[in-house]
């Protein structure tokens, strides 16, 4: 016998398919039979048995699935025949079968029966190329025809090439169509509309590949109503040397077609159109649906689409589009963006020469209006798709009112990321570029002993200024200081805009602090000439500087900034018009300024000099806006914009934190509630909940009241806590935030990572979000480290059923690496910087605008 005292290896996870080859075997009198009931035991049987003459393997995700893994199998195991069983749960296409089938010495579609089994082994072959054929004469037509296709339970049928005919019909394929009598007949006649199975195109594919699957409406008898789609696989054999087609059909019944047909309608709205996988997606959409054509073409500008995006068509139809005239379809765009033909289009638009070479009898036509230099239009059809037409319309054109997003988006985001380097105003460098250059100079290791300073500088009284003069004058000024700082920094250092009327200058050069503190006198003194202004005025005014040096007083960029920032603060208090070189001391302020502080912040409650700034969160899929998060801030009348990492603790020493926190809750909401009901859309708002907030016992009632007072809904709210050790009590604290998601709202964890007890407060805090820290999110591409405790993060995340929001993404690098690692939404200076209500509703008006032109 064949394996006589052969060693078998059987490996799959179908029970039956394992008892089936076992059988077999079994009946041959091999040496010895292995079964394995993973590839982890498969694996460990071959690296101890080095004799193993056949394997039969399971091909699934879960078993075998690769040429690597198949080439190591052959390398170890010289000689061995390898067997591979498509799992039931497996649909490949034909490339993936073709691939996988050549680097197999057989395969074999799960369930295996006994009898097909012993049929096939016995011919040892089912599928020979020419030239195996040509070699040895072992397969024998009328040995299929009576042994190996009447055993299998799947309709089959062989298809002579040299008379373009069905020679044979298997009795599983006589139940399926009892009406039709299909011997000597073409397999056209299988669908419900013969034009449905373009023959030659299919024959084509033959010739190029050996192989090919089609998809159909089945034909049925008369009186049956139901439709039925079906799969017909073909593959090419040799039999005593003549060319057949031997043809499979499998089933899918309308609810898994329609499971299928909602699948990929989700998909195509949330396709990434720059992404790796776009073409094979789109060539897959082309079988799916069974066009003939499917391309996108843009309009240069001269009335006509003559400028190719893509075309995943077979034979590049959109050339012959772009060269023809379309003086009707061109006209109907002007007036409707999408142009829809169920039947004859080639008869319905007469003159049209590409309709009408490839006689279209199905045309959807979708125009996608971006923007000036960007107009669409996205072309499909053919003479008869597969798809009914009504789903074929609704996929088609979701595609395309998602391309008209994408784009949008796209656009929006470049105009952002042009403006991200530099200061619209001023033409200085803006707060992102010049914190990544103070990072990227601490991490350069020729320069981390060499003295640096960074000076934290704003105007005084210029909150005075706008309100009383106007923001023409204000903005007047801001580019005179900026023109003032570059002159007299020169090439010692660069100068930023880091905020508002706020500067940075980051001296990489400075030599010594008596340099410094030398230009910030220049500075002081050139200000205060008077600065004459467009109306023919002038205007005196004076700035403030706050000063520290690396690395003495601190060795990163955001501990500089908060040093700076300290000593700016106090340089205000000594009588503004100066500056202020940081020391430790100034952390522990004496009791005269903490007192002046806090009568200024109790003030400023009530003289409305606090606002709110919001920041938007981005869907990592859509890049559309999804929420915002409420950001306080302070302007001082005098001593201007003030940090809130300054005046928030104090307020949490003081008790201010509670009537803060209510006009930030009240404000966020109220505006909230005005955005979604101009815009209609679904915004969430997050605000920002202090320990010492949860610990106020009137929580839930100020909730409520803004929640009755705005109008807005519950679970449109997230309260995010930070992670800290200043609850005064843990169990009051988690009772409380019980009662918030008992009325509606939902919590987030903030700054998730750097918290004192993190995998406590996960298990702990009923919240639906975590918030990665930007500490992790910066490093990326940096240090290992972090990325290693980010993705332990993020995957412990997923594990408990958190979503996951990334907090200071400012970097294309960084933005990939969070979405490959499935962060749901994003935060950060990439999109867009905390904002004032009115630019958000703004850059909401841009965007309805935007979609509007859409279809």
């Amino acid at each position: 016998m064949l394996y006589h005292e052969k060693n078998i290896l059987i490996a799959c996870g179908n029970k039956k398919d394992r008892l089936v080859f076992f059988n077999y075997y079994d009946e041959q009198g091999v040496n010895q039979i292995f079964t394995a009931s993973s590839m982890d035991q498969c694996w460990e049987i071959l690296s101890v048995e080095s004799d193993v003459h056949v394997l039969i393997v399971e091909i699934s995700p879960l078993w075998l699935k690769g040429k690597v893994q198949i080439e190591n199998i052959y390398k170890s195991h010289q000689g061995i025949k390898l067997i591979g069983v498509f799992s039931e749960s497996v649909k490949v296409d034909v490339n993936a079968y073709q691939m996988l089938d050549s680097w197999l010495d057989d395969t074999y579609f799960s369930p295996v029966s006994s009898n097909e089994l012993a049929a096939r082994m016995e011919l040892n072959v089912t599928r020979l190329s020419q030239s195996q054929v040509a070699q040895s004469k072992v397969v024998q037509y009328d040995t299929l025809i009576n042994n190996v296709m009447p055993n299998s339970s799947r309709p089959q049928f062989l298809f002579d090439l040299n008379s373009q005919s069905i020679s044979y019909v298997n009795d599983a394929l006589k139940k399926w169509v009892p009406h039709l009598d299909l011997l000597g007949e073409n397999y056209v006649l299988l669908a419900a509309e013969s034009s449905a199975i373009k023959y030659s195109d299919v024959q084509q594919k033959i010739i190029d590949h050996d192989a090919t699957i089609v998809q159909f409406e089945l034909t049925q008898p008369s009186k049956t109503k139901q439709k039925s789609y079906v799969q017909l696989s073909l593959h090419t054999v040799y039999l005593d040397g003549n060319p057949y087609l031997v043809g499979e059909l499998e089933r899918i019944d309308a609810p898994n077609f329609y499971s299928q047909f909602i699948n990929k309608l989700k998909k195509f709205q949330q396709i990434d159109f720059d992404g790796d996988s776009f073409k094979r997606e789109m060539r897959d959409l082309v079988v799916w649906s069974g066009v003939d054509f499917l391309f996108a073409v843009n309009n240069s500008g001269q009335g006509v689409y003559d400028q190719l995006i893509w075309d995943f068509s077979e034979d590049s139809r959109s050339a012959l589009f772009i060269d023809a005239k379309h003086d009707f379809i061109l006209r109907a765009l002007q007036k409707n963006n999408r142009l829809e033909f169920k039947k004859d289009a080639y008869k319905a638009i007469p003159g049209d020469e590409f309709l009408t070479f490839y006689s279209v009898n199905q045309l959807m036509l979708y125009r996608c209006w971006i923007e000036k230099g960007a107009d669409i239009l996205l072309v499909a059809g053919g003479q008869n798709i597969l798809l009914d037409w009504e789903p074929a319309t609704l996929l088609f054109s979701a595609l395309a009112d998602h391309l008209v997003k994408y784009k949008a988006f796209k656009s929006l985001r470049a105009l952002h990321e042009a403006e991200s380097q530099y200061d619209v105003l001023t033409g200085l460098v803006n707060r992102r570029y010049i914190i990544n250059m103070i990072e990227k100079d601490l991490m350069d290791i020729e320069q981390q002993d060499q003295f640096k300073a960074l000076v934290f500088l704003d105007l005084d009284r210029f909150k005075v200024i706008n309100d009383s003069l106007g923001h023409d004058v204000g903005d007047d000024v801001l580019v005179s200081v900026s023109r003032v700082l570059k002159e007299q920094v020169g090439s010692y250092g660069i100068v930023a805009r880091y905020a508002g009327d706020e500067f940075l200058v980051w001296f990489h050069k400075g030599e010594s602090p008596t340099v410094v503190t030398h230009i910030a006198n220049q500075i002081i003194k050139a200000v205060a000439n008077p600065i004459s202004l467009k109306n023919g005025s002038e205007l005196k005014i004076t700035v403030s500087l706050g000063i520290t040096y690396y690395p003495d007083h601190a060795k990163t960029a955001g501990q500089l900034i908060k040093n700076a920032d300290t000593a700016l603060y106090d340089a205000k208090l000594k009588g503004k018009n100066c500056y202020s070189e940081y020391s430790f001391a100034q952390e522990g302020e004496s009791p005269k300024q903490h007192e002046e502080m806090e009568k200024n912040l109790s003030n400023a409650i009530d003289n409305n000099e606090l606002d709110v700034f919001f920041q938007p969160k981005i869907d990592a899929k859509t890049e559309d806006i999804m929420g915002f998060e409420a950001l306080v801030r302070w302007e001082h009348p005098e001593l201007g914009l003030i940090s809130p990492g300054l005046f928030i603790p104090l307020a949490e020493q003081t008790g201010l934190i509670h009537k803060i926190g209510y006009f930030v809750m009240w404000k966020s909401c109220q505006m909230l509630y005005k955005w979604q009901s101009k815009f209609g859309l679904p915004l969430s708002m997050s605000i920002n909940l202090s320990p010492i907030q949860l610990g106020e016992q009137k929580l839930i009632n100020r909730i409520n009241q803004v929640v009755k007072e705005t109008q807005v809904d519950p679970q449109c709210i997230d309260f995010e806590i930070t992670e800290s050790e200043k609850f005064a009590d843990v169990s009051e604290a988690l009772k409380m935030m019980k009662r918030i998601v008992g009325i509606g709202c939902t919590l987030s964890i903030d700054d998730f990572g750097t918290g004192h007890s993190t995998l406590e407060y996960i298990r702990k805090i009923p919240a639906k979000t975590l918030k990665i820290d930007q500490t992790f999110v910066k490093n990326i591409g940096l240090s290992r480290d972090d990325e290693a405790i980010l993705d332990a993060t993020i995957d412990i995340a997923k594990r408990v059923g958190r979503k996951i929001v990334a907090e200071g993404v400012e970097t294309e690098e960084q933005r990939h690496y969070l979405a490959a690692k499935g962060c749901e939404y994003f935060q950060g200076f990439l999109f867009c910087r905390p904002i004032p209500a009115d630019e958000v509703t703004r850059i909401l008006s841009d965007r309805a605008n935007l979609l509007s032109k859409a279809i």
